[in-house]
């Protein structure tokens, strides 16, 4: 009798490691993949920056237009 309510319990044990094994991978991939999509958006904000610059375009309406800081838009028109 007792073997069995131990045996469930150490199973159950083992299922709850799993599962919270796999929700923290998926976490883990989806926190990955929303910071990929991030860095994507800043590095195409930059180009598009460069871009804006090279056109003549004061730094400051860059910066508004690309919703970047004006420093990072300073920094780039070195």
């Amino acid at each position: 009798g007792w073997r069995w309510v131990i045996q469930g319990q150490i199973e159950g044990k083992k299922r709850d490691y799993t599962s919270g094994l796999l929700a923290a991978e998926r976490r883990g991939r989806a926190e990955g993949i929303e910071q990929g999509i991030e860095q994507g958006m800043h590095k195409k904000a930059i180009e598009t920056a460069k871009k804006l610059l090279d056109d003549g375009m004061p730094p400051e309406k860059v910066a508004n237009c690309c919703s970047l800081p004006l420093e990072e838009v300073l920094f780039v028109e070195r």
